[in-house]
Order: structure tokens, then sequence, then C-alpha cells
């Protein structure tokens, strides 16, 4: 067995923003469909788009734990 947790899981997200305003965040399972993604939102007049690795934000290992003052 490879792991308790499940590595499919999409840990790439493209937001799109069409003249600043946040319109759709899109979920991808690699870098290569990210830029895909990416490229096809950007052919459009005013749109920008950011990839945002969510991989990296927390992992299976970590262990989140309250500040000590947040304990008492």
């Amino acid at each position: 067995m490879a792991g308790e947790f499940d590595v499919g899981t999409p840990t790439l997200q493209v937001n799109v923003y069409e003249d600043g305003q946040l319109i759709a965040q899109l979920a991808c399972e690699s870098a290569a469909e990210a830029a895909e993604v990416a490229a096809e939102w950007e052919e459009r007049d005013n749109v920008r788009c950011e990839i945002d690795d969510l991989g990296v934000h927390h992992g299976p290992d970590d262990v989140l734990a309250p500040e000590p003052e947040d304990v008492m």
C-alpha cells in the first residue's frame, strides 16, 4: 500500500481574474494541465490567471498544533 492518503487529489488551482475580479477557480491534476487551462483563459481580453500550488500549504505529514498560549 502506497499510503493512506489520496494522492490523486488535485493540488494545483488556476485562479482566473477578469478586470481584477476573481471569476473562476479550477482544480488541475498536473502543471501541464494548469498551464493549458491558464493559456486558454488568457486568450480573452482583460483576463489573467494565477496558478496556486495547494500542495505546499499543508501536507499529510504536517502537524497542525495550537500555539502554546492557545492550549491554556
